[in-house]
Parts: structure tokens; C-alpha cells; sequence
């Protein structure tokens, strides 16, 4: 079990909704400056979330948002307390630990704490654990230089602390949004084409290559662009193709939490997420998700596909005609 994916806990949508929302406010009252208002946002939206807390679909969002504002507000044994909880969370499931973030909050709440040898351990482990300098892009720059054992004096980690982050009158969790150049933008749509004839050559191994060098133009947060949305979208089922589902199943997830487009209106991204859990065995995610992609486009959407899944779903759902 150690290198298969741990696979989050759905929420049903109208809470998944709410909890988006309460999120933005609490990003918007934040940049305002409103530090107590956004936590008492982020703490609803963490409240709502039902057990298995640090394993849903929308956990590491609201995470994300929390711990910062917690030791924005200068509680920080409270997000000290929570960082830890959310590693052990990781680290007892018994998946392979993927996410890395805990790692770098836990890090970044001991500077709180002016304890830079902690801080040091934690960035490390987050590389250990696969993290790289995109990881840390979020983060003042000189977190990844701690990580990858370039500055280890402690003093002069904490000088840097200070100048770098206690010296910004609040955080900001949702940088600025990076545009695509003109430029960018037509060599991601020209790889976009060479790897869509690729696909249809079915030539999967160059076309994920392609992709991945397109998917690599998009600007941080990524899943803020549609066109990562697309790109998502096409190496995971480049990777379906080969039955590698475990590297499918990671670039549909991605493709599910891209914020500028709606996933959930996605038909074949639906028909997809819900075909790679039941590979994974995981009956319930690929019940919902099959039903999702029947709801929105009928059993045609089905046609093409192994009739392993329509079956599946048929034997745990009574069907009725969509719409």
C-alpha cells in the first residue's frame, strides 16, 4: 500500500461550494487586513468539514488558507498544532505521502516560533519527500535555499525571516494572478497541436513529453489557468491509454481542482475520475463520479468505453434517463 495514492474523502458539491466561498472571503477580508475576520472565515469553513478533516477533497485548500492567517494573527501554538496534525495525518495512513505543503507550513510556523533548526528539518522533509523549487514558489524565495541545504546558519535564517516575511504588514495567500504573454500563449497552443496529432498517432509517451513542456509555460498558481485545466485533462488520459492509472488519476485530481474551469460540468473529465477509482478500487468515489458523467451526457458517453464501467455502474445505481 506504501506507493499506491491515498485518495481524498468527496464532499458533496453544495459544501464543497460553501467552503470555496467562506474561503475567498477569508482571502479578501485578509488582503483588507482584517486578520481577525479572516480567521473566524477560515475557521467556519475548517469547521464544516466533516470527519477525516485532513483527507477531503477540499482539506489542503482550506488548510492552506488557515495556518497562514493563524500565524498571521500571531497564534501560532495553534498552527503549530495543526501542521503537526496534518503530518501525522500523512504519515500514518500508510500511502505515499505526496503532499509536501504540510511540510513547508510546519517549517515556516517554527520561524514563527524562532526556531530556525526546525524550520531547517521541516523544509528539508518536504524535500526529501519530492519537493522542488515550484513547491516553494508561493514562498519567500529563501525557504528553498534552507530546503536544499544552501543557507544553514540559523542566525541568518531568522535575519531573513525578519526582513522577508515579519516586516509585510499581513500575508497574502493568493498572489497575484501571472497573465499569459501573447508569447506563452501561442507556444502552448502550438504544442498543444503537435501533441494533439501525437495523440491521434497514438504515440501517448512523445504526446505526455509535449504536453508536459506546454503544461511547464503555465504560470504559478496553475490552477488558476484553463489552459492547465486542458493540458490536465490530456496528459491524464494520455496516461489512461497506457493503464498507468496512478499517473492518470494525478493529473485528473489536478485537473478537478483547477479554479478557473468547472470540473463538475466536465463530462469526460467526470467519466474519467470515476473509470481510475474503480481501477483503484475505490467504489464509492467511482459510483458518484460515473453517475456525475451518465447525469451530464446519457449512456452515449459510455459507448467508447470498456463496458466494465456502465456495468458498474448499472449493478450499484437504478438509472434513470438524465435530464
Amino acid at each position: 500500500m506504501k506507493d499506491e495514492i491515498r485518495m481524498a474523502v468527496s464532499l458533496p458539491h453544495e459544501l464543497e461550494n460553501e467552503v470555496f466561498e467562506l474561503s475567498d472571503m477569508a482571502c479578501e477580508l485578509l488582503e483588507e487586513g482584517k486578520v481577525e475576520e479572516a480567521l473566524a472565515k477560515i475557521k467556519l469553513a475548517w469547521e464544516k468539514l466533516p470527519q477525516a478533516r485532513y483527507n477531503t477533497s477540499v482539506s489542503h485548500m482550506i488548510l492552506c488558507a488557515l495556518i497562514p492567517i493563524l500565524n498571521t494573527a500571531g497564534k501560532y501554538d495553534e498552527a503549530l498544532q495543526l501542521t503537526k496534525e496534518w503530518i501525522a495525518d500523512l504519515e500514518t495512513s500508510g500511502y505515499k505521502i505526496y503532499h509536501t505543503m504540510p511540510y513547508i507550513l510546519h517549517g515556516e510556523t517554527m520561524l514563527f516560533l524562532k526556531d530556525a533548526d526546525a524550520a531547517k528539518g521541516s523544509f528539508e522533509q518536504a524535500v526529501k519527500y519530492g519537493a522542488t523549487k515550484r513547491d516553494f514558489s508561493d514562498q519567500p524565495a529563501f525557504y528553498f535555499e534552507v530546503a536544499k541545504k544552501k543557507l544553514n546558519d540559523p542566525e541568518e535564517i531568522l535575519a531573513r525571516f525578519e526582513k522577508e516575511v515579519l516586516s509585510r504588514p499581513f500575508t497574502v495567500l493568493r498572489p497575484e494572478l501571472v497573465e499569459l504573454s501573447d508569447e506563452v500563449s501561442e507556444r502552448i497552443e502550438e504544442l498543444s497541436e503537435q501533441g494533439n496529432e501525437l495523440f491521434e498517432e497514438e504515440k501517448y509517451q512523445e504526446c505526455i513529453q509535449v504536453w508536459s513542456e506546454a503544461l511547464a509555460l503555465v504560470p504559478q498558481p496553475q490552477n488558476s489557468h484553463g489552459e492547465a485545466f486542458w493540458l490536465e485533462t490530456s496528459i491524464g488520459d494520455c496516461y489512461f491509454m497506457l493503464n498507468d492509472f496512478e499517473q492518470s488519476l494525478l493529473h485528473f485530481l489536478n485537473a478537478k481542482g483547477n479554479i478557473e474551469t468547472n470540473a463538475y460540468e466536465n463530462p469526460f473529465v467526470m467519466l474519467r475520475l470515476g473509470e481510475l477509482f474503480l481501477e483503484g478500487d475505490h467504489f464509492n468515489d467511482a459510483k458518484e463520479f460515473l453517475l456525475r458523467a451518465y447525469m451530464l451526457e446519457g449512456q452515449e458517453i459510455f459507448d467508447t468505453e470498456n463496458e466494465k464501467y456502465f456495468v458498474f455502474l448499472k449493478q450499484n445505481v437504478e438509472l434513470n434517463a438524465p435530464g
